[in-house]
């Protein structure tokens, strides 16, 4: 599946978009924690707690954001994209 990542996150993993293989009835948890793995920068923005999604991370799977669908249990499908977004500022 294509995740990409957007504003400082982007030098974290290296490019905008990193390709990773998760097996079917991955959910946002297994691939959040794959990115953590990979990228424990990254993971280390990810979480505020033991499995709790950081408030102001987006991640968003085929254009939705988990936090309107399963949250950390929403399936990933193979082939899915993946956006993830870190905390922003601004006024």
């Amino acid at each position: 599946m294509h995740v990409n990542f957007y504003a400082t996150l982007r030098p974290l993993a290296g490019g905008k978009t990193v390709e990773f293989d998760l097996p079917p009835g991955a959910t946002a948890r297994d691939l959040l924690e794959a990115v953590g793995a990979r990228f424990p920068a990254i993971g280390e923005l990810l979480w505020t707690g033991p499995g709790e999604l950081g408030d102001y991370i987006k991640v968003f799977v085929n254009g939705r954001e988990i936090r309107h669908l399963q949250l950390l249990e929403t399936p990933v499908p193979p082939g899915a994209e993946v956006d993830i977004f870190p905390p922003a500022a601004g006024g």
